[in-house]
């Protein structure tokens, strides 16, 4: 007799074998796709690699088109894609639509519109203080490092927002905002949320696990605390309305307003903007924080009467 367990679905295996095998697609596929753009990219746009090292390079339009191509496949490649064949394995026969991605009311998007904006003083005063952290000596060699990653970060954004004009506007919305937005929460709260909260049965350990790789991931480590804290407000808006939509709203409005800040202001004029002293940051943190616990509070609430209506359902083999 031949082994069965090779024919049983993905969303009936362990939560074990749904996180090695989710990670394997994710890195795997992602790697090999994004390679494959990249090696294309080189061609298309007669550029070299090492741009990527030196975004600060970028002196003409096609080096920044480029980089843009970069970026707009990057997370095509690592998310959008490997999301996509996730979902269709996590999926059982009987299809009965992705429950997941149910359109939430307007009142709620709209509350999770206000939500992202509460939470940029929040987040700018968790990033002052995170830029202010330092490792030990002993860890000297890997603070530089870091320090190194941020700079070649900040270099990227740099070359990118400079161009200024409409169609600069929309293309970078789409780079920025809208695939980060949809592609990272397909996979951090649509996938790996939901298998570790089968893992550990436990909502909030998924939550904070799934936003510490979130922030992680993004390899921008001076900026890891307003990372962490977004991925704790797209978790649980997940983990309490049961809908994608509302974390990938909230994403996509926290990326998009600066790409917008910038086509108003302009990339200088942003920059000087947002260098704000501490102690302002502090003073603006009592009114945006006390909203976002109230829109918080109904979420929550929302979910604990679903809960004793016996309708609550958080498994994969829902999507």
């Amino acid at each position: 007799m031949g082994d069965t367990r090779s024919h049983i679905p993905l969303y009936e295996r362990s939560p074990l074998y749904q996180l090695i095998f989710s990670l394997l697609i994710v890195s795997g596929v992602g790697f090999i796709l994004f390679s494959a753009f990249l090696f294309a990219g080189t061609y298309i746009y007669n550029s070299k690699i090492e741009l990527l090292e030196n975004p600060s390079l970028a002196i003409n339009g096609n080096e920044i088109a480029f980089l843009r191509y970069v970026l707009i496949f990057q997370h095509i490649s690592l998310f959008v894609i490997p999301a996509i064949i996730l979902l269709s394995k996590f999926k059982p026969v009987q299809r009965t639509g992705f429950r997941d991605m149910k359109i939430p009311p307007i009142k709620e998007m709209g509350l999770v519109i206000i939500l992202a904006f509460c939470i940029f003083p929040i987040t700018n005063f968790a990033g002052q203080l995170n830029s202010g952290m330092h490792l030990p000596d002993w860890l000297s060699g890997v603070e530089r490092w870091m320090i190194k990653k941020e700079e070649s970060a900040t270099s990227l954004f740099d070359a990118i927002m400079t161009p200024s004009g409409f169609g600069s506007m929309i293309m970078n919305l789409l780079m920025i905002a809208a695939l980060p937005a949809i592609g990272e929460e397909l996979i951090f709260r649509g996938i790996f949320q939901k298998i570790l909260y089968k893992l550990f049965n436990s909502g909030n350990l998924a939550v904070w696990i799934t936003a510490f790789i979130f922030s992680f991931l993004h390899f921008q480590f001076f900026g890891f605390v307003p990372r962490f804290i977004l991925g704790l407000v797209f978790g649980y808006l997940f983990y309490w309305s049961r809908t994608l939509w509302l974390p990938i709203i909230a994403h996509f409005v926290n990326n998009a307003v600066p790409v917008i800040e910038v086509y108003i202001q302009g990339w200088d004029n942003y920059k000087g903007f947002h260098d704000i002293p501490l102690w302002k940051l502090i003073n603006g943190l009592p009114i945006p924080l006390l909203i976002s616990i109230l829109i918080f509070s109904y979420f929550r609430n929302k979910s604990k009467r679903i809960a004793k209506a016996g309708t609550d359902n958080f498994q994969l083999t829902d999507t």
